[in-house]
């Protein structure tokens, strides 16, 4: 029996459950003695089956009274008067809170709508995107999403691997030309097919989808995204059968998607959505409608539509793959010498993120991400270090609590609840903190999406703040329970040596927050170390005052003569604004990513599995001279290099060095692999600029006059001007809308823009991880600062005896920087092979620097050491100057 009432005052079973227990072992006892048991062995065997069964009894009732609603409100309440005694540690606490769970709820924004976010449609995990190995004949967007005509109308009635097919293509790789009344604007059009809308499930706002019929009668009609719809047309529902007119061409709009659909194929914002079109002024990637590569007919091979499809119920991506590579591949094999290549395969990748998107921001925002994981650890260290001695004054409350028979699981309870108070404080502080970063990130990275905290992101930011609060609760429920109940009895003196004694636990805490920091300030010092390197690049061209801007060709442009005229007399007109120097044409715009590339022929000749290749552009009159960019050798392209004239053709100083080195270049000539192209002869050398963005490296160029290609289309205009370029938009917008009213400028910026625009993702991390290195570095100065301050003012009789025993002043304050720059000394040890390792895997993302920079790791020594001492001056001064007599009595 004694054994029942010892678990009695243990556990707090009641003596009803307790005498009930006891009846049935006395039963069982007799039961055993039946069977020809001993008593004695009877008896230890029921106590054991009993005394196992009223521990599980037991437990469910702990458990039930643990997680009681009552318990909760009552330890809640306790927790807020705990809270309210302190306020100055519960501010510092919810605000260190907030910085850490706002900043990584924020970057986890950005990536999960940028890679993980599915489109808002039903079932989108059902959804894939078409990719292929390789392609065939003409290429246009992106090389493993890009698919032709003739392959869709083989996939699309393959009802065992997809219920629904879709195709789209962007009708350029810039903005085009859309007026609705007077003034035309930009916009960004799409064509789609007929079960666009159906295939993913994208209900409208207003009007009604495109069907197939659509799509076969190529009808003009159009659906607007929901955001143009606000934004250009304010919501007038009477916009249904509407006139607005895209390049020129008008189409009848006949409804408005559905608010969370803003489009699916690349980084911006889908405006207007048009069903495939046959008229050439409307073909996709803006080609001009007068080349002879056509979405339909007998050009089979333009490699132009990206496609989505829906996996039919109970198909596998396997299976679906399985079923549709050999027809795939004869579809992709036609006119093709199959017996020269290996044929393509078709595969699928996730309809997830942003299609175009994720590859690029994929690495940077998983470095934010940890990188702000980091912080938020380093911040949690903190905080727990500061409930830890918080905890150490209420040492003798915890242990009273507990020797008078509370239970570790109500401590727990009780201490958990004190950390959930903090954590929902910091956890809103951090909400309300990354609704306003989420935009300005979105901001920096220049993302035309939408990248507001959804659901995701609020389970993301809910399941840290969990986390965040259990670990709180435990670190200091830990340190309390070590300590033995009889230190309720011992004095104040003895509990500030114990408490003494636990704050080597935080020293080594603060060791390895400053290791963490040390990581991060290697990486934002390699980062901005990147930045630099990227914006001291020399260009090759003179990018101040220089305004660029795109410009389609209008529909009575008929002939490639045609094009040149139109060309020619919209550049006259330009030349006539005040403030304009000179200008000059582009087909491909410098610094926007974009880039033509083509084999080549050098004097007739090119050697099998072995051929050259090339990047060209063509280009205006005085091309290079407008630009800024030296002519070496020979040359600079004029208007005499006319349709009429000698074909002639500028290259670079890398396509000499690579394909003509120690000869004379001028009077060679070279060739576009293709069927319509012609020798150009080299009148010119140029130095070498960049082309399709700031960190690429030099690359074989050719500069072939525009007049003398064929298939003249869109073009971007380039105006050096006398004066602020971005001063000249109002006029300049003035004077094309006075020469065409159906012409946009497209996209218009100064040319030093577009090139910013090319370094934005190293732009963001340099910044950001800037950011985040200082925070991490002023939390492990508060962190170390408050470690040396308990440690001071615990001290304070041993550093009044050392004064009055002779001790100098400076030998105190010597005697506790020496601690700190000791803790720092250790975690700089600790840092320096973790920020060895990590740097290296931010090797493909620096550009100029080696991730083991000896200058930036010298830095981030130096930075720890300048926050160490600043951190540590303080206490240290405090301590030289104690009163040695008030020392003495201070208890």
């Amino acid at each position: 029996m004694n054994w029942i009432l010892n678990l009695v005052r243990r556990r707090r079973i009641d003596r009803g459950i307790a005498e009930e227990v006891q009846a049935h072992l006395d039963e069982r006892v007799d039961d055993l003695l039946e069977s020809g048991m001993s008593e004695a062995d009877a008896r230890r065997q029921a106590n054991r089956e009993f005394g196992n069964v009223t521990l599980i009894v037991q437990d469910s009732r702990e458990v039930w009274r643990w997680l009681s609603v009552e318990s909760w409100i009552r330890d809640l309440r306790y927790g807020i008067r705990q809270l309210r005694r302190t306020p100055g540690l519960a501010a510092v606490a919810t605000v260190t809170l907030g910085l850490g769970i706002g900043a990584n709820t924020a970057i986890f924004s950005v990536m999960n709508a940028v890679i993980l976010r599915f489109l808002p449609v039903p079932n989108p995990h059902q959804l894939v995107f078409l990719n292929t190995t390789m392609s065939f004949g003409t290429q246009s967007g992106d090389g493993d999403t890009s698919l032709t005509e003739y392959i869709y109308e083989q996939l699309r009635d393959r009802q065992d691997a997809f219920s629904d097919l879709v195709a789209f293509a962007p009708l350029s790789n810039q903005k085009v030309s859309v007026r609705y009344g007077g003034m035309p604007e930009e916009a960004q059009a799409n064509l789609v097919n007929g079960n666009f809308f159906f295939g993913l499930g994208v209900r409208l706002a207003l009007g009604r989808p495109f069907t197939m019929e659509d799509e076969t009668n190529h009808a003009p009609i159009a659906i607007l995204s929901y955001g143009y719809w606000s934004r250009r047309f304010g919501r007038d529902p009477t916009i249904l059968g509407q006139t607005l007119y895209i390049k020129g061409v008008p189409f009848t709009i006949t409804g408005v998607a559905d608010a969370d659909f803003a489009g699916v194929e690349n980084s911006k914002a889908s405006d207007i959505w048009v069903p495939l079109q046959d008229r050439p002024e409307l073909k996709p990637w803006g080609q001009s409608a007068l080349s002879d590569l056509s979405l339909y007919g007998s050009a089979q091979h333009w490699w132009c539509l990206k496609m989505i499809g829906r996996l039919a119920p109970g198909a596998s991506e396997k299976e679906a793959l399985a079923r549709l590579n050999p027809m795939f591949q004869r579809a992709a094999m036609v006119e093709q010498d199959a017996s020269r290549t290996e044929p393509p395969q078709l595969y699928f990748t996730s309809a997830r993120g942003i299609d175009g998107l994720r590859d690029n921001y994929k690495q940077p925002l998983t470095v934010l991400m940890v990188m702000v994981g980091v912080v938020l650890l380093i911040a949690c260290a903190n905080i727990a270090m500061l409930l830890i001695a918080r905890n150490a004054a209420r040492q003798r409350e915890l242990s009273i609590r507990i020797a008078l028979g509370g239970s570790h699981a109500c401590l727990f309870r009780q201490l958990l609840a004190e950390s959930l108070l903090l954590v929902a404080a910091g956890a809103a502080v951090g909400w309300l903190f990354a609704l306003w970063t989420t935009s300005a990130l979105a901001a920096w990275a220049r993302l035309d999406l939408r990248v507001a905290p959804d659901s995701t992101v609020l389970i993301f930011t809910l399941t840290i703040s969990l986390l965040v609060a259990i670990s709180f609760g435990l670190a200091p429920f830990l340190t309390t329970i070590r300590g033995p109940i009889s230190l309720a009895l011992r004095s104040s003196g003895a509990m500030a040596d114990q408490s003494w004694q636990r704050m080597r636990g935080g020293r080594i805490a603060v060791a390895l927050q400053i290791s963490l920091c040390l990581v991060l300030l290697v990486g934002s010092g390699l980062l901005i170390k990147t930045l630099r390197n990227l914006e001291g690049v020399n260009l090759g061209i003179q990018a101040s005052g220089l305004l660029v801007f795109g410009i389609s060709p209008l529909q009575n442009v008929k002939s490639d003569a045609d094009a040149v005229r139109f060309y020619e007399s919209l550049m006259s007109e330009l030349r006539r604004l005040p403030g304009v120097e000179s200008t000059t044409l582009m087909r491909q715009r410098i610094g926007s990513g974009w880039s033509a590339n083509a084999g080549l022929r050098l004097d007739g000749a090119s050697a099998e599995g072995d051929q050259p290749r090339i990047r060209w552009n063509s280009v205006g009159p005085d091309y290079f001279r407008v630009m800024g960019t030296p002519i070496l050798l020979g040359r600079d392209l004029t208007e005499a290099d006319s349709a009429s004239a000698p074909r002639v053709v500028v290259v670079n100083q890398t396509f000499v060095q690579r394909y003509l080195p120690n000869s004379n270049p001028l009077g060679h000539l070279i060739r576009q692999l293709g069927p319509s192209q012609t020798d150009h002869e080299i009148v010119g050398v140029a130095a070498d600029s960049k082309y399709t963005g700031v960190g690429e490296p030099s690359m074989p160029m050719a500069y072939f006059p525009y007049a003398q290609m064929l298939g003249i289309g869109a073009m971007n205009v380039e105006l050096r001007t006398l004066g602020d370029p971005a001063g000249l938009l109002p006029s300049v917008r003035s004077a094309v809308t006075e020469f065409a009213p159906d012409l946009a400028l497209l996209q218009p910026m100064t040319q030093q823009e577009q090139f910013d625009n090319s370094v934005t993702i190293e732009r963001l991390l340099a910044r950001l991880s800037m950011f985040f290195g200082g925070l991490a570095a002023l939390l492990v100065a508060t962190g170390l600062y408050g470690t040396l301050a308990y440690t001071v003012n615990r001290r304070t009789p041993e550093v009044g005896v050392r004064i009055a025993l002779g001790a100098r002043r400076s030998q105190i304050l010597w005697m506790i920087l020496r601690g700190s720059l000791l803790l720092s000394l250790s975690g700089v040890l600790i840092g320096l092979p973790l920020a060895a390792v990590a740097s290296r895997f931010l090797r493909s993302m620096l550009f100029g620097v080696e991730p083991g920079n000896p200058w930036v790791f010298a830095g981030a020594v130096a930075g720890i050491v300048l926050v160490t001492v600043v951190s540590g001056l303080i206490p240290a001064r405090k301590a030289a100057s104690v009163d040695p007599i008030a020392a003495l009595r201070f208890e």
